[in-house]
């Protein structure tokens, strides 16, 4: 043979992907006319055998790479929570040493337990870490606040428990919602299982608060009736924005007009379902005399009547150029 095998052989997957010159292209077609080995060689190629032994192998490594971080990330995890359990047990000897029932022992132990949840946690877990740990942490942290409040005799775990619950939900629900919305009928669905959680904790937070203070009817009645008018903005928004239909510019222009007209009518709604009546409401509007805060009762009427004039003007615009992109769109498509 004129060339060598090797030669060849380099050449081609330049050859394969005409690439290479119309003189290593000859040098190639001459070589596989007269060897068997590289002909197959080049066959293989053709049919994809070498790219899939490829892909299987580098598969393979990348499987083995994992396994070896996997391997370290959970020895540094077992290893952080033996260092951990250190302070757990000097406790609990100092604990036994001088007499004392196991009381503080166990705050530390909780503490430890919730120290552990944001650091080991994310070592040992292979998979959606951060849904673990806001899980592994939460639970910690009821449980520390239990030891506290049976350590100090008080009445209050469940105000804080619902508080912690309610406030870590706001920012990492989405993440637990998504975590557990498996079926495909509830991914579609998951801003409204959010905001339903949301609110569900938002309302223990208030019965619960009611109840430890003593509450009466005025407190269940403000509190309650304002908790659900904003609650109800809210869930308007997502459903507008989750599942409305028509472009972003109209869905935007309706919120804005929304946002404007509940913020402008709340006083009214609130003097419609509260007593006693406040002096704000939108029948005292009097443009004539502008923004004069001697008398509040004009100036708070005419700042809400402004805010909802101004919301349905931007709102309108918005939606208008919203309108028109649809028919531009509809105009391009026919």
């Amino acid at each position: 043979m004129k060339y060598d095998c090797n030669v060849v052989k380099d050449l081609l997957p330049l050859y394969q992907d005409n690439i290479c010159s119309s003189t290593s292209k000859d040098i190639v077609e001459e070589h596989l006319r007269e060897c068997a080995d590289c002909k197959k060689v080049a066959e293989q190629m053709s049919d994809g055998t070498v790219e899939k032994t490829l892909t299987v192998e580098k598969n393979h490594v990348l499987e083995k790479h994992r396994k070896n971080v996997n391997r370290k990330t959970t020895t540094i995890g077992i290893a952080t929570a033996g260092i951990l359990m250190i302070p757990v047990i000097v406790c609990l000897i100092c604990n036994i040493a001088i007499g004392h029932a196991l009381d503080w022992f166990f705050i530390v132990l909780t503490a430890m337990l919730l120290v552990a949840s944001l650091i080991v946690v994310p070592f040992i877990v292979e998979k959606d870490r951060l849904v673990w740990v806001v899980l592994s942490a939460t639970g910690s942290l009821l449980l520390l606040l239990l030891t506290c409040c049976i350590y100090t005799r008080g009445d209050w775990f469940f105000v804080a428990a619902s508080g912690c619950i309610f406030g870590i939900s706001c920012i990492f629900s989405p993440f637990v919602v998504s975590f557990f919305c498996r079926g495909e009928k509830l991914k579609n669905h998951k801003a409204v299982l959010t905001i339903l959680w949301d609110i569900l904790w938002l309302y223990i937070l208030l019965v619960v608060c009611g109840i430890f203070v003593g509450g009466g009817s005025l407190y269940w009645e403000i509190s309650m009736t304002v908790t659900t008018y904003a609650i109800i903005l809210v869930c308007l928004f997502v459903v507008i924005i989750r599942y409305g239909r028509k472009n972003g510019w109209i869905k935007a222009g309706v919120l804005v007009i929304l946002t404007g007209l509940w913020i402008g009518l709340s006083n009214d709604v609130m003097n419609l379902f509260i007593g006693p009546k406040t002096a704000s409401s939108l029948k005292y509007v009097d443009l004539s005399k502008g923004f004069q805060i001697e008398n509040q009762a004009v100036f708070n009427a005419n700042i809400y009547f402004m805010v909802i004039a101004v919301s349905i003007f931007v709102g309108g615009i918005l939606t208008g150029i919203g309108i028109g992109k649809d028919k531009k769109e509809r105009k391009l498509q026919q």
